[in-house]
């Protein structure tokens, strides 16, 4: 399962994208390169254009660390504290409506199930927006890159997302 990125503006075969697609979820149904084709609506999008929710892999909760609502907390800045964003909580948790939480709800905030991604910097990147695209704290993007300037980044850098 994908999430469509608010960046995204054309499907793999250069047609806008509608923005009434960005931001949901869908199933991927088929893989080709660097495409992937989307259950519901039968386009083919970019993978740079998706942000992954959900694998196939199995989830074992020896892998998972949680979080326990407290009272004031919000689903984004829970996402905030662990470098993921809201939607990502809201999938991993299953939550139909983000907004309601309660104290003492216990959360998972990350998944190790062996997902990593890798992207290499392309001339003209830049950091924040390189998070911006996965979905990613630019910040925890930098600390998980050994990277002490966000400003300094190059081409042909291996930056795991």
């Amino acid at each position: 399962t994908v999430k469509v990125n608010y960046s995204a503006s054309r499907w793999a075969t250069g047609q806008y994208i509608p923005s009434f697609i960005k931001g949901n979820s869908y199933k991927v149904i088929q893989v080709s390169g660097n495409k992937v084709l989307l259950d519901g609506v039968m386009s083919w999008i970019n993978k740079s254009d998706v942000e992954i929710l959900q694998t196939t892999a199995p989830v074992q909760a020896n892998n998972s660390s949680y979080y326990t609502v407290r009272y004031g907390d919000t689903l984004s800045g829970i996402a905030y504290k662990y470098g993921t964003t809201w939607q990502n909580l809201q999938a991993l948790n299953g939550l139909s409506n983000p907004n309601w939480i309660y104290p003492g709800q216990r959360l998972k905030v990350t998944s190790n199930v062996s997902t990593q991604r890798t992207y290499t910097v392309r001339y003209g990147d830049t950091l924040s927006g390189i998070a911006y695209r996965y979905g990613v704290n630019v910040y925890t993007l930098a600390r998980n890159n050994g990277i002490s300037n966000i400003n300094w980044i190059y081409p042909g850098q291996k930056l795991n997302i």
